[in-house]
């Protein structure tokens, strides 16, 4: 593994580390001003800290070949 690819790694990691813990700290201490969509946002957070949300790549193609001929 090259040292680039570590190091991109290693900071998307440690941002998404920082991004929980600020919506974390969201939820425990002002929990009387979030909002459920920002309760949402911190559980959905934890899930894909932890699971791959890319698409998969056959799907990725199909979509893209379904819009090719589309104006965006």
């Amino acid at each position: 593994m090259s040292q680039t690819v570590t190091i991109e790694i290693v900071d998307t990691a440690v941002f998404r580390l920082l991004r929980d813990l600020a919506a974390m700290s969201l939820i425990r201490f002002a929990p009387e001003t979030v909002s459920e969509s920002d309760m949402v946002t911190a559980r959905l957070n934890e899930v894909y800290a932890n699971q791959d949300s890319s698409l998969d790549p056959g799907l990725a193609l199909a979509q893209a070949e379904a819009i090719a001929g589309e104006d965006w």
